[in-house]
């Protein structure tokens, strides 16, 4: 248990160790023409206990106290006090031991309690400033990663959130369909059963995929559209691609809200006059895609389109932070459309 207390202290610290080891050790070998070696390794353990102590006496007992929220301004100074005082008393045996067994060192060595006391805390300033400043840089920095990665698993949370809402919404509607094909007796029940499978194949697997090929994503709108065509007879659907798509990746299931909407708000059954047109242009780097349909019933804020396009527009956020536009406007003659372009690589 001692040993592992041991490595961990020293993985925790191994920046303070390396850089006041060095410190010590150049501070000690410049003076290697004036002194021998034996002077030079004396002066170096010295010097490193000494810093040594220093560092991480005032970095356990004396900062903490001045980072807390509620600063402790006494104890601080107590824990100050304290560790100049120990200094002192490394620095007033390191000399007596120079001045003993080093006499060319010692030889200039003052023990005048004063004059020891004011070097210890003038040597021992800088230290303690030093590293102070890199214990609050690194737990700054580390502060900031932590942060980092907190957000970063909130939003993927947030995103698989966003995606699971996806499923059981077009499901519902799928089913709805297909309920609909059953109670009429309609032969292509077992046509829509077919489509479903693939679709929720498709949406089941976008879970373990952060893009996927446009060009599936456009298979998976076009076989969404041909359920609602089975449902829906009198239709007009146009979807023209242009550019090439095979080159290009997107977030799975990203363009069905829109799809569906354009189904939900600008398609009844009673209307001869129904249309959904979708138009897709791949770019170099970029791909827009339109949707345009009439808008049948009034938006509300809380209806599911508004909901959808809520999702929508979060999703887009956590993907494409910066690199999308979503619009959606009402244009004359009652005409909705909705247009979302993304840079693709």
């Amino acid at each position: 248990m001692k040993n592992q207390n041991k490595l961990a202290f020293l993985k925790k610290n191994k920046v303070h160790i390396y850089i006041w080891l060095t410190v010590s050790l150049f501070s000690n070998i410049r003076l290697y023409e004036t002194f021998g070696a034996k002077e030079i390794l004396f002066g170096f353990v010295v010097d490193s206990i000494f810093l040594f102590w220093i560092v991480f006496s005032h970095l356990k007992w004396g900062l903490p106290y001045l980072v807390l929220k509620s600063k402790k301004y006494l104890r601080y100074f107590l824990s100050l006090v304290l560790i100049v005082f120990v200094s002192y008393i490394i620095n007033h045996t390191q000399r007596l031991i120079t001045i003993e067994f080093f006499p060319i060192m010692g030889k200039n060595l003052d023990l005048d309690f004063l004059l020891v006391l004011g070097d210890t805390f003038f040597d021992m300033l800088p230290v303690v400033i030093v590293s102070s400043l890199i214990k609050l840089s690194f737990d700054f920095f580390k502060l900031q990663a932590k942060q980092k990665e907190i957000e970063n698993q909130r939003l993927e949370t947030e995103l698989k959130y966003l995606k699971l809402q996806i499923s059981p919404h077009f499901l519902f509607n799928t089913l709805n369909n297909l309920l609909f094909l059953t109670n009429t007796k309609s032969d292509q029940a077992s046509k829509v059963v077919e489509k479903l499978a693939y679709l929720m194949r498709y949406l089941l697997e976008k879970d373990r995929r952060e893009k996927t090929p446009l060009m599936k994503e456009v298979e998976f709108v076009k076989a969404y559209i041909e359920l609602e065509q089975i449902r829906i007879k009198n239709i007009d659907v146009s979807f023209d691609i242009d550019g090439n798509i095979d080159k290009h990746q997107i977030a799975p299931a990203l363009l069905i809200t829109l799809v569906e909407n354009a189904f939900k708000h600008g398609v009844k059954k009673a209307d001869k006059h129904n249309y959904v047109y979708l138009e897709l242009i791949a770019f170099e780097n970029k791909v827009h895609f339109k949707v345009t349909n009439p808008l049948r019933n009034r938006i509300k804020n809380n209806d599911s389109h508004s909901i959808g396009l809520r999702n929508l527009r979060k999703r887009l956020d956590l993907i494409y932070p910066n690199k999308h536009t979503l619009i959606t406007e009402i244009n004359e003659g009652n005409t909705f459309t909705s247009s979302l372009e993304y840079l693709s690589n």
